[in-house]
């Protein structure tokens, strides 16, 4: 028998450890380049991204996961938004727990200045791997969501 202790896996040899610290280097960089090209915060860019590509009836907490925000972090950005003039928030007729958040003609502006800075992003951090390895990797990513997804919806009750 060795006298060794069982060996235990690093922290860092886990998926979700890199996963997330990817994520949070990616949110430094795109930080930096959101201020730099559009004057806009890294939760002020992703809520004007989610409402532009989105555009209508939104939940806080449909808004909260689109741009990967939680729901005060959300509500706290999309007053400044709002304040900014570039974004028209209207409370919903069908529903009173949704708003409609629309970008004003300011907002369209300022969303087309930061949508080719995702893409730029985007471009920065997948270019170390080929067309082929980057359709891999995205296609597995689609899986992995996806499993994320009926995880949660049968963890949930009443589902």
């Amino acid at each position: 028998m060795s006298s060794e202790p069982r060996a235990q896996p690093a922290l860092r040899r886990h998926f979700t450890y890199r996963l997330n610290t990817l994520s949070k280097l990616n949110d430094m960089m795109s930080q930096e380049l959101y201020l730099a090209g559009s004057g806009l915060s890294l939760p002020e860019a992703r809520c004007l991204a989610a409402i532009g590509s989105q555009p209508g009836q939104l939940t806080v907490m449909q808004l909260s996961f689109e741009a990967n925000l939680d729901k005060a972090q959300v509500s706290r950005t999309t007053k400044l938004l709002v304040e900014r003039g570039l974004v028209s928030k209207l409370p919903s007729p069908e529903d009173g727990r949704c708003v409609q958040l629309t970008l004003t003609a300011l907002g369209r502006q300022c969303w087309e200045r930061v949508m080719p800075l995702i893409q730029q992003r985007n471009q920065e951090l997948l270019q170390c791997l080929s067309e082929a390895e980057q359709a891999t990797l995205l296609g597995l990513f689609d899986r992995m969501l996806e499993r994320a997804r009926q995880q949660l919806r049968s963890d949930r009750p009443g589902d």
